[in-house]
């Protein structure tokens, strides 16, 4: 089997580019890239950040992202913004070939795998564990997972060496990403087979074995490290009360009992679609197929055995719970193959109807899964049951069942929407069988369509939320005019992201604010500073008086919004939104 054709590379790279700049979009310094670009300015310039405890205890010694960030800026000459994007793209381009490669080894024509690719390009996000199939910002899991899929794909190719090469990859960028392709990898040595498909095998952990010494060298020579990550400690409880805090999704206890509702359906949907087509599944494909499916149950017990009660803490860090995105992953592809199955080989658009809603339903809104899933499974019995869904359905519907509260606001729009383009995905793969060019034009538009079908509150798109020029102006102002060694302190933003922004645009300190705990899960030491920095000045609305005390604590400048202006000495910055004062 081949890979994709020239053709299919195009069409690739324009899935790419409207995921990117149209529907999910992308996103820079509203999540973890607040915590990643700080360290990057200090790593360019070590003067700069000097004082700010979260930068520096950089916790990418094993990972080869920030090297990777620091060439792509030093190669471009661009800053660190655009040169990541170029890069993400590129990431999201071999995502997407990731999913390409599966769906072809799941037999389907090239076409309709290119299908496949356009809906996992619509992203999702994975409940529980805060990731997403389409990250949105670019991280290095964003960086590791495309190279992993890219890995399985390969594997469904029969190329192990290829996917060993691509798996390496990941593993350099986000060593926890890759762990679970390389666990099943290994486990897949055991397995009889053909005496020379063991011999390519073996030589497939080659790339595996310089990946590791590489990290290794990487990072005994992380310079400016404060304090080293904790692997073999455990957490006591001062620290667990200030992770489960800040991190509260890496406790699988505090979890919403629904999410576990929607990924037993999922594990049903997987099930299901799984027994229709295994007969068409390559067997390296199969493999991982059930293989990550399976790891991705079990670290739902791992994860609180080792974290809650033995108290692990290298669990914070290693967050085995991310992998359930895989099954959310395969479920998708699954349910969408089938449709394709049911509508193109059997010739039945009414149940091929259903398989693709469940599929686009997984993307947009998995609680949908709860009105999809019974009649999708009833549509695959036959004409005599084919309806038998549909009440179990509407109970659901406008129900409570099990005592689960499953709908917040009306669903009625969302259901409306999946039900559209999985009917229009099954009429277009319908019209495939009859003419291959008719039906690959409406499958080709359907898959564009969907880009823009998505309501305007959903989008994620950064150029909805534009950046804010105030804080621009601001950072602008401290970067030319502080001290690089000023310590700031935005006295009454409370939980806001805006420090962390004007962090990174100015490359100036932070005192403390809210995004930088999210170290809490790397260092004990710092989720003990922070927490003490927080008490002493965030954990208390604004006071004029305290200025005495930011003086003592080493604070240079404190920013305000206008609404807490306060009489003496005039601000030294000032615009619509922020007014800075010197601490003196």
């Amino acid at each position: 089997m081949t890979g994709p054709s020239r053709l299919a590379w195009l069409g690739l790279v324009l899935l790419a580019g409207l995921s990117y700049f149209q529907y999910p979009g992308r996103r820079y310094l509203e999540s973890d890239t607040q915590i990643y670009a700080p360290m990057f300015e200090r790593f360019r310039d070590p003067g700069l950040l000097e004082r700010d405890p979260m930068v520096t205890r950089a916790h990418t010694a094993f990972s080869l992202y920030d090297e990777l960030a620091m060439a792509a800026a030093r190669v471009t000459g661009l800053d660190f913004e655009p040169s990541l994007g170029l890069l993400h793209v590129a990431v999201r381009v071999a995502l997407l070939a990731g999913i390409f490669l599966m769906a072809r080894a799941m037999g389907l024509s090239e076409l309709l795998a290119f299908a496949c690719a356009g809906v996992y390009a619509l992203g999702g996000s994975v409940a529980g564990p805060s990731v997403l199939l389409v990250e949105y910002e670019p991280v290095p899991r964003a960086f590791a997972l495309a190279p992993v899929l890219l890995a399985i794909g390969f594997m469904g190719q029969n190329r192990p060496l290829a996917a060993s090469l691509a798996a390496s990859l990941g593993f350099l960028l986000h060593p926890t990403t890759a762990a679970p392709f390389w666990t099943i990898f290994v486990i897949l040595l055991f397995v009889p087979d053909d005496p020379g498909e063991m011999k390519r095998r073996l030589w497939g952990l080659v790339p595996l074995a310089a990946a590791m010494l590489a990290l290794k060298l990487a990072a005994s020579h992380q310079a400016g490290l404060t304090e080293r990550q904790a692997f073999l400690a455990s957490i006591d409880p001062g620290w667990e009360q200030l992770v489960r805090l800040r991190a509260p999704y890496v406790w699988v206890s505090l979890w919403p009992r629904l999410y576990f509702w929607q990924y037993g359906l999922m594990l049903v949907a997987a099930g299901a679609a799984y027994w229709r087509l295994r007969r068409f599944l390559q067997p390296g494909l199969r493999f991982f197929l059930l293989g990550l499916c399976g790891l991705g149950l079990a670290s739902l017990p791992v994860s609180y055995l080792l974290l809650e009660k033995v108290k692990w803490a290298m669990m914070p860090q290693a967050q085995p719970l991310r992998t359930i995105l895989f099954l959310q992953l395969f479920t998708l592809l699954l349910a969408l193959v089938m449709a394709f199955e049911l509508a193109c080989r059997e010739g039945r658009p009414d149940a091929a109807l259903w398989w693709a809603a469940v599929a686009l339903a997984i993307g947009v809104q998995p609680r949908l899964l709860f009105v999809l899933l019974p009649p999708a499974l009833s549509w695959l019995s036959g004409s005599r049951w084919r309806w038998a869904g549909l009440p179990a359905a509407a109970a659901v519907a406008w129900g409570r069942p099990f005592g689960l509260v499953i709908w917040r606001g009306d669903p009625r729009r969302d259901l409306f929407l999946v039900l559209a383009l999985g009917l229009a995905f099954a009429l277009a793969a319908a019209l495939y069988t009859r003419s291959a060019r008719r039906g690959g034009v409406a499958v080709v538009m359907v898959v564009l369509a969907a880009f823009f079908a998505v309501p305007g509150e959903w989008r994620l798109l950064s150029s909805s939320r534009p950046r804010n020029p105030d804080l621009e102006a601001l950072a602008a102002w401290a970067r030319a005019h502080t001290d690089p060694a000023a310590v700031f302190l935005f006295a009454d933003a409370g939980r806001s992201l805006e420090p962390g922004v004007f962090r990174a645009r100015s490359a100036r300190a932070l005192y403390v604010d809210w995004k930088g705990g999210g170290q809490v899960n790397f260092f004990r030491e710092y989720s003990r500073q922070w927490w003490q920095r927080w008490q002493q000045t965030l954990a208390e609305p604004f006071r004029p008086e305290a200025m005495r005390e930011y003086r003592r604590l080493g604070i240079d400048y404190i920013v305000i919004s206008p609404r807490d202006r306060f009489p003496g000495p005039p601000p030294v910055f000032e615009n619509p939104r922020y007014l800075v004062y010197a601490v003196h």
